[in-house]
């Protein structure tokens, strides 16, 4: 079945913390279909871009809407919603990542996928399994390694599901080989993913890729990386 691409269409954001500018008249389309990667120095200003796209700050000035790309593909990712204008991101919708693992100490590995989604205990496996989380399963927090919480974190996220991923920095701590297997499920699940990250390897594994500046943020370049990753 063929479905409507859609595009994420970010116009002059504008917002500051305090009396530092973190954005000022901020614009760029982004495809809502696969994986793109925010690439850029740490504190640029990715982060608070996710947190606005989420919800959680709240612009100065500016707009964020979804529109039709124009085309139509058999490969994207993006449900059908069989619209032809633009609508309002939907936040609700939204899962995110955020840069600190925010695990709960006194829960286990598999009990921090059984909180946020009512799936049996074949889909919570399935998640470790996903993350390569199967051997510490019944561990707490503070028994796992800085790579195997981010994973922890990572596997949350996405069980808890959405029609957008905003993943900052999903991959902190992360051995290369296990994050671009990672990576590729990530592809598989078909959800349409935001990955603000630094990591060359993992920019070469998504679609498209915004390369960026600041602050205050400004998009320096931005392009198709990879045609067979972007879809």
């Amino acid at each position: 079945m063929n479905k409507h691409q859609e595009t994420l269409h970010i116009e002059n954001l504008t917002f500051s913390y305090g009396d530092k500018p973190i954005m000022v008249c901020l614009s760029m389309d982004l495809p809502l279909n696969g994986r793109t990667a925010l690439s850029g120095p740490s504190g640029c200003g990715k982060t608070t871009l996710l947190r606005i796209l989420a919800g959680l700050e709240k612009s100065a000035e500016g707009s964020i809407c979804i529109e039709p790309s124009g085309g139509t593909s058999g490969s994207a990712d993006y449900a059908d919603y069989g619209r032809d204008e633009s609508r309002e991101l939907n936040q609700k919708l939204i899962s995110i990542l955020f840069q600190e693992d925010r695990l709960l100490p006194w829960r286990t590995v598999r009990e921090h996928i059984l909180d946020v989604c009512p799936c049996s205990s074949g889909q919570a496996d399935e998640w470790l399994s996903f993350a390569e989380l199967e051997e510490v399963k019944d561990a707490y927090p503070g028994e796992l390694s800085g790579g195997q919480a981010r994973r922890l974190a990572l596997a949350r996220c996405c069980a808890l599901g959405g029609e957008l991923l905003l993943l900052d920095e999903p991959f902190a701590g992360v051995d290369t080989a296990r994050r671009l297997r990672i990576l590729e499920r990530l592809k598989k699940m078909g959800t349409p993913m935001l990955l603000a990250t630094h990591e060359p390897d993992v920019v070469a594994e998504c679609g498209y890729v915004v390369y960026l500046d600041g602050p205050p943020l400004r998009v320096k370049n931005q392009s198709i990386v990879n045609e067979n990753n972007h879809k």
